[in-house]
């Protein structure tokens, strides 16, 4: 088939600015010409048997003569399913020279088109860099020589290095088996994902020990420090509402970028319905550079629990109502947002800010806005309410990830003592032990 020209694209475009052609009629001829170019490469005849069927024969090394025969009942479907031999195998000899490394952008911009969430492209790159780059061996080897069996090698020596428990090891090898399946359903060069074959040694991975209670919530004699501090400093200046962020985080254990996104209609009577989220949006055009472009606000939440209604006690309720008085004071409006920062919507950025300065204030433990989230859920659970009501109020769409996530105990240790003493001593009956010796 003839080379295209300058000259030959100069023409193409003066017609398509003239209306002479459209995009279509272009991409008709060119289809054309490509399956003429196909035809061409077949050195079989392609003929009418007596039967009334077509035949020929395709390369097939597999064969003693090394060609197998092929029939069809038209001409036009014996042409078709030899355009369609060398269009395959074309796009194999195309895929003996892609690698991981070179597959890795192409796959990050069809990611990318499937998803709103920028910040799993960022982690995406994070751990290319991390578990990836570091292995020239099985990035730059063709993906069409990769074997199952120096996949596992590769994947079974980095469980070791890393000390790698379950999740973490699934969550770094999303990069090999989703490139893998596009190179199988998208570009077609491999018909089978070699890792999707390996036997996972699953004694290999660490078991997660689940974190000590005192790093995870607040004690329940940090909690009404760290709510006194929060209410004093907004007291000393009702114009700047983020204290109450951190207050009302504990009466109504809100993702952190759910806090930011509050709007006041969300709220109806003693009910918040939680429909937005901030999420951090980032430029990937550059890979060696990922940059936060901006913190907007999304109508979904993080889960497919979806929007969820959390029930507002009067402590919340006055916090809410203080809130608003402060934005009205102030004359501050933004397309009905309930927490406000110079006239514009807050950012997770500011109530980060704020728990961490009470926690150093009242010489606690830091922990972030997620472990208020946790507290809260710990608190639901501690109270007695049935698991399903505090599952829905959290946006868990499992009552076993609010049980093995979010349940912690909130006493400390001397407390705990005393509660195991009362349950098994008191609750038994056994006033005193007496035991002769």
């Amino acid at each position: 088939m003839r080379e295209v020209t300058n000259k030959d694209l100069a023409i193409l475009k003066e017609a398509l600015a003239n209306g002479i052609i459209n995009v279509e009629d272009v991409q008709q001829v060119l289809n054309m010409k490509k399956e003429e170019y196909y035809l061409s490469l077949h050195k079989y005849d392609i003929y009418e048997g007596k039967d009334g069927k077509w035949y020929t024969y395709l390369p097939d090394k597999t064969q003693k003569q090394g060609r197998r025969k092929l029939k069809r009942t038209t001409k036009t479907a014996i042409h078709r399913a030899v355009i369609d031999f060398y269009k395959e195998q074309e796009k194999r000899e195309q895929g003996k020279e892609l690698t991981l490394r070179l597959l890795y952008p192409e796959w990050i911009e069809w990611k990318g088109a499937h998803t709103r969430a920028t910040t799993s492209i960022r982690r995406f790159n994070c751990d290319w860099k991390k578990f990836y780059l570091p292995y020239p061996k099985i990035i730059d080897k063709p993906i069409v020589e990769l074997t199952v069996n120096e996949l596992d090698i590769w994947a079974h020596k980095l469980i070791k290095q890393y000390d790698m428990t379950k999740t973490c090891y699934y969550t770094m090898t999303i990069l090999i088996r989703q490139m893998l399946d596009y190179a199988v359903e998208q570009l077609e060069i491999i018909t089978v994902n070699p890792f999707r074959q390996i036997k996972l040694q699953k004694k290999m991975l660490r078991k997660p020990v689940k974190k000590n209670d005192e790093s995870q919530v607040f004690l329940l004699d940090e909690t009404p420090k760290i709510i006194e501090a929060a209410l004093a400093d907004f007291n000393s200046n009702p114009l700047n509402t983020a204290p109450l962020t951190v207050v009302l985080g504990f009466l109504t254990g809100l993702r952190l970028g759910e806090m930011a996104a509050i709007k006041e209609t969300d709220i109806m009577g003693n009910i918040l319905h939680v429909r937005h989220m901030e999420e951090e949006v980032y430029d990937y055009s550059d890979l060696e550079h990922i940059r936060l472009v901006e913190r907007a606000v999304i109508d979904s939440t993080k889960t497919e629990a979806g929007v969820r209604e959390v029930p507002l006690v009067p402590q919340a309720l006055k916090v809410i109502e203080a809130v608003k008085v402060s934005n009205q004071m102030n004359g501050w409006h933004d397309k009905g947002f309930l927490f406000l920062n110079a006239g514009k919507r807050m950012t997770t950025r500011t109530v980060k800010y704020r728990i961490s300065k009470y926690c150093k204030q009242c010489d606690i433990m830091a922990k972030s806005f997620h472990k208020v989230r946790k507290t809260y859920i710990s608190a639901l659970i501690d109270s007695g309410i049935n698991i399903n009501e505090i599952r829905k109020a959290v946006g868990h769409t499992d009552e076993r990830t609010t049980y093995g996530n979010y349940c912690y105990n909130r006493a400390g240790k001397q407390e705990t003592t005393v509660a195991f003493e009362n349950a098994l001593v008191s609750g038994n009956g056994i006033a005193d032990c007496r035991i002769a010796i």
